[in-house]
């Protein structure tokens, strides 16, 4: 037995077995002077003064326990890095142009072909450790930086090993549909991602494509998730980063599990998306990274009922493992209060992942907690810039990454 005692609050979204949407995404639950016992890697009960005489105590007074946060969406395997990017972006190259000059995608596809399975875990590693550190329990990682067969499947592998060291569990995905080689033809990659399909789905749970102008076209998308999904895998779609791509109509029109970016949906997409039962999945570190500030309509879409997860998007072109971060972007950028940035950093992300057994405080929920130094949970978001994280506990296991 674990239990935490007297915190100065114990906040969560309320326990659901379906995403909040709406005015439900704001109504946290707040717990004062509570404790929280945990049993075999569930949490037992909360509330005051409770009595345990055998379990291990951490003291929480003074602080703030909350769910672990989720991150649905990251593409934590990669090699090599793109630092000097950031400088071409301040001198005003768009990320289509680096992209089109051979950089962005298709440079780290070349250093991360170049790594060995090795080097790969260990770069990774680090990025995992980062992202428990700062308080996330459950992440999910995708493939795309290979791009042919045996790269792709060696990306997943490490997935697979990363959710075997007892830091944040991993979900993974396939996306061999990130970009385009520039070693093979359309047409001829476009057949090779469907045939890649068997054994992607051996290793990942998930698939992605990138529906995006200079990357694959709504049709190609639709071909591929359909295949996808005859392979037995979930749907997930990279939509309307750049603009009302048909990516997000296309998400609504296959029901898939989520619809990512959206900074350029239109209202008619986020309804769409709403009615397809797809959770949107923000990403306000991806346009920070890009020095623009066209951020997701955050607000529309929690006023259409659209519900709402935030994400890192960890990768060489939004570098940050920090689930705190993103919060604190997601209020200060995209207008989300404190509690809907909660709500969709914990229960939402973890229903977004197929996870309907944590993100939230509740008798018989897996114990995925965080013991936060700060004396209120919106300190989380206002306080800015630090890691608030003091105890990391996944599945009732305290964790030190």
């Amino acid at each position: 037995m674990l239990l935490l005692k007297g915190a100065a609050q114990v906040a969560s979204p309320p326990a659901s077995d379906s995403p909040l949407a709406g005015d439900a995404m704001g109504r946290i639950e707040l717990h004062t002077r509570s404790d929280v016992a945990i049993r075999n890697g569930r949490i037992v009960e909360v509330g005051r003064k409770l009595d345990y005489p055998d379990a291990e105590t951490i003291d929480a007074r003074g602080k703030v326990v909350v769910p672990g946060f989720v991150d649905p969406h990251t593409h934590l395997v990669w090699a090599g890095s793109r630092e000097h990017e950031l400088e071409w972006k301040l001198q005003g190259r768009s990320y289509q142009d680096i992209l089109a000059d051979g950089g962005g995608i298709l440079r780290t596809v070349r250093e991360t072909r170049a790594a060995d399975e090795e080097e790969l875990r260990e770069q990774s590693l680090k990025r995992l450790r980062n992202a428990t550190r700062t308080g996330t329990t459950t992440i999910e990682v995708k493939s795309g930086y290979g791009l042919q067969r045996e790269e792709e499947l060696k990306q997943l592998r490490v997935a697979r090993w990363l959710g075997e060291q007892g830091l944040a569990e991993v979900v993974s995905t396939f996306m061999g549909a990130h970009a385009l080689p520039d070693d093979t033809s359309r047409a001829e990659y476009l057949e090779q991602l469907e045939q890649m399909l068997p054994d992607a789905a051996e290793l990942a749970e998930y698939c992605d494509v990138f529906c995006e102008e200079g990357a694959f076209t709504v049709d190609e998308s639709r071909r591929l998730l359909e295949a996808a999904r005859e392979a037995g895998m979930g749907l997930r779609i990279h939509a309307d980063e750049f603009g009302d791509s048909g990516g997000g109509t296309l998400g609504a029109e296959l029901s898939v599990a989520s619809a990512d970016h959206l900074a350029g949906s239109t209202l008619d997409t986020i309804e769409a998306l709403r009615d397809a039962g797809t959770t949107g999945i923000l990403l306000p570190g991806t346009p920070l990274a890009l020095l623009s500030s066209e951020f997701a309509p955050a607000r529309k879409m929690v006023a259409a009922g659209l519900p709402l997860a935030l994400a890192t998007d960890c990768n060489p072109n939004c570098y940050t493992e920090s689930m705190q971060m993103v919060m604190q972007l997601a209020v200060f950028r995209m207008g989300l209060m404190p509690a809907e940035a909660l709500t969709a950093a914990t229960l939402n992300g973890a229903l977004a992942l197929g996870r309907s057994n944590r993100g939230a405080i509740a008798p018989g929920w897996r114990a995925d907690l965080l013991v936060c130094d700060v004396p209120d949970y919106r300190h989380l978001t206002y306080h800015f810039g630090i890691n608030h994280v003091e105890t990391v506990i996944i599945g009732g296991r305290v964790v030190n990454a």
